[in-house]
This record gives C-alpha cells, sequence and structure tokens, in this order.
C-alpha cells in the first residue's frame, strides 16, 4: 500500500511540473479596430460586438460608425496604465494650479473619437475597466477615497470636436478617471444608460460636457465616485482670447447617486456656462448640486473667469448627507458673473443647509428658490456675499 500512494503522488507532482502557465489576455484591438476602419471607408454602418468578453487596447471610433454592443458583451480594457495609448490630443490636457503634477493630467483613453460626425455607442452590452486597480486600496484621501496612484489612469470615451454623437443604452463600470470626457462637441444624445464605478475611486466622474453645445441626456443612471454630471468650459492655456462655451443643455429623468455632486458647473477659470437645465432627477449622497470655486482650481496666472446664466434646476428628490447645493467662491477669485440660477420644485432631506457664498469681489448673483420643501438639520440657508435672491413658498422643518 505504501507502494502505491507513493507512485500516486509522483504521478500527480509530475503532472503539477508540467502544467501550462496561465496564458496572456488575448487581445481583440485589432480585429474591432479594423471592423471600424472598414465600416468607415465605407461610408459608415454598424459594427457588431457579438455576446462574450472582448479584451481590448485603445480603439478609434471614426465619422459614419455605430459601435453596438449586443446583449451579454462585454468590450474589457485592461488593468494597468501601458494597456492605454496616448490619444488624447495635447491641447485637450489642461493643468491648473497646485496639482500640476497628479496623475489626473493623462492623455490615456479606451475609446477616442476626434473630429467626427455622426458616432455611435449603442446596445445593451457593457464597456469595462478594472477601475479599482488603478488604485491603493491600503491608503486614504480624506478617510473614504483610495489613494491615487503613481501612474496616469484612462478615461472610458473621449470626443473632441465631434458632431452628432448618440450614446444608448450601454453600461459603463468601473472607471478609473472620467467614464466620458466630450469636448467641443455638438448634437449630443445621452439616453439609457448606466455609469456605475466603484465609490471609492477619486475623480471617477460620470459625464463630463466641456465646450459642448445642445447637448441632451436622458432616463439614465449614474453611481459614481466623483461629479455625475459636469459642465465645463475650459479655455486652452495658450489660447485664452478664444471663447469656450457649453450651452442648450437639458439633462432630465435621471438617477444620481454620487459621494461628490450630483451635477457640477464650471470651475474658476472656465469661460461660459449657459442655458442648462436638470429636471425630474432623484438624488443619493453628499451634495447634490455643487459648483465650487476654490483658488486651487484656478489656472495657473489667473484669478478666475468664468460667468453663468438662465441654469434652471427642476423637480428635484434629494437625500444627503452633504448639501442640497454648494455654491461658494473663494476670497481673491474674481469671476465675470456667476449665479443666474433657478431652483425649483424641491423636496430635500439634508444633514447641512442650502450654501450660496460669494466674496467681496465676487457676489453670487439672481438665485431664485421656489416651492422648497424637506427637512434640513439646522438653518436651512447658508448665505454671504449673494444679491438679488428671491425665495417662494420655502417650507422647511428642522431635523
Amino acid at each position: 500500500m505504501k507502494k502505491l500512494l507513493i507512485v500516486l503522488c509522483v504521478v500527480a507532482l509530475a503532472g503539477m511540473a508540467v502544467a501550462e502557465p496561465p496564458q496572456e489576455m488575448a487581445w481583440e484591438t485589432a480585429a474591432i479596430q479594423a471592423q471600424i476602419d472598414a465600416a468607415a471607408a465605407k461610408g459608415g454602418g454598424r459594427v457588431t460586438v457579438k455576446k462574450g468578453i472582448h479584451p481590448c487596447r485603445t480603439l478609434r471610433l471614426k465619422s459614419g460608425v455605430e459601435l453596438h454592443l449586443e446583449e451579454g458583451a462585454v468590450l474589457k480594457g485592461g488593468s494597468a496604465s501601458d494597456d492605454y495609448d496616448d490619444v488624447i490630443p495635447l491641447e485637450m490636457v489642461y493643468r491648473y494650479g497646485d496639482t500640476n503634477s497628479t496623475p489626473t493630467v493623462t492623455r490615456k483613453a479606451f475609446i477616442v473619437a476626434e473630429d467626427a460626425s455622426d458616432i455611435a455607442i449603442t446596445g445593451k452590452g457593457m464597456i469595462e475597466i478594472n477601475g479599482p486597480s488603478f488604485f491603493d486600496k491600503n491608503t486614504r484621501l480624506w478617510k473614504f477615497f483610495w489613494d491615487k496612484p503613481p501612474c496616469p489612469r484612462p478615461r472610458m470615451v473621449v470626443m473632441y470636436r465631434c458632431r452628432g454623437v448618440r450614446i444608448e443604452c450601454v453600461t459603463f463600470k468601473d472607471c478609473p478617471l472620467w467614464a466620458m470626457w466630450l469636448r467641443l462637441c455638438e448634437d449630443v444624445a445621452v439616453s439609457h444608460v448606466r455609469i456605475e464605478a466603484e465609490q471609492k475611486m477619486i475623480n471617477s466622474d460620470g459625464i463630463d460636457f466641456d465646450g459642448c453645445r445642445h447637448v441632451r441626456v436622458g432616463d439614465s443612471f449614474f453611481k459614481t465616485g466623483d461629479d455625475c454630471v459636469v459642465l465645463r468650459a475650459i479655455r486652452d492655456e495658450r489660447r485664452k482670447d478664444v471663447p469656450v462655451v457649453t450651452e442648450d443643455v437639458i439633462v432630465s429623468n435621471c438617477v444620481f447617486d454620487t459621494f461628490c455632486q450630483g451635477v457640477r458647473i464650471g470651475c474658476p477659470s472656465d469661460d461660459t456656462v449657459r442655458n442648462a437645465v436638470f429636471r425630474n432627477i432623484e438624488f443619493s449622497g453628499a451634495n447634490a448640486i455643487g459648483s465650487q470655486q476654490p483658488r486651487h482650481y484656478l489656472a495657473s496666472g489667473d484669478n478666475g473667469y468664468l460667468k453663468t446664466e438662465n441654469i434652471l434646476f427642476e423637480n428635484w428628490n434629494i437625500e444627503s448627507y452633504g448639501r442640497p447645493l454648494a455654491i461658494f467662491v473663494d476670497d481673491g477669485i474674481k469671476l465675470r458673473d456667476f449665479g443666474h440660477m433657478t431652483f425649483r420644485n424641491f423636496t430635500v432631506k439634508s444633514d447641512f443647509p442650502f450654501l450660496v457664498r460669494g466674496n467681496a469681489q465676487s457676489s453670487v448673483c439672481g438665485m431664485t428658490f421656489e416651492n422648497i420643501k424637506g427637512v434640513i438639520r439646522g438653518r436651512p440657508f447658508d448665505m454671504a456675499y449673494a444679491t438679488d435672491v428671491s425665495f417662494g413658498q420655502i417650507e422647511i422643518g428642522v431635523k
């Protein structure tokens, strides 16, 4: 019996010794890119990603092409910075304040489109990046977020100077940086998408619209560690005289769940954000709406420039452990014209008050609050350096 056992052990060990090591991920980048290129060469068409997991490196979407993910299809990005090309145009990469050395300044992206028209990402499939793999999970920022890594993180979708953009039904999962950055794009329609991220990942925004016009976002779900929807108008530091405007934006019938802001409007060195509507929103998380203008967000050599006008927030249901509204301007920042926002038909349950605080150089102007109901811990409003503020039908209890 002992001899038989010895023989069996030797056979088992021999089997272990000859076992094949795990194979490298089989990238499908070339095959999918070839289909995109072929469709574009024919004047456009649909490229279908079939059910299953499809590992890819960076892909370039081209004019006339619809990238369609069937239900059950997963377009999967790599887990390392080197799995992504430096494809974002240099003029899109900006630096400001004391963030110059952070890896947020990155040219890496998973899907990129530049100067393209009539492009789409559709279907009931998923685009996924293993975002948590990019962070140091053993240390914390502000006791909650995982620490930022030394390597640059990729964004998931970046579109630059594109026109006629359609994004429908797809789930965008665990991007370690902004899930989508649209810069100088026009005629954008986003509907029925899900953007989900592990909320310990800092900078995991949903969609950043930057210098975009004629934008519609509807019937979508956002769960992010950072802002869900952002309106920016970033000026090119080399050509600050060239106007950058974000306008004609409607976001409706969405759910926001975030550790940061549901909606963020502008940064102090931005140009102009105007004519925007955020309607029928369910919010849970930290700050429902934010337009904070701190000094460390200033561009180099800049004391502020942002202008906002005609922005409506209507029909919001808010459960916040932060604030329903957080607007402030740090001392020393001078904005051109900041405010002109209306907040109408809000139901609020919050731990902190509505914050509207300008400074001696830049007051917050033209704020309207109508039909605001709910319960807030402590006083309902915290205001300073705010002018032309109106209130109507405010019914707020105190926790």
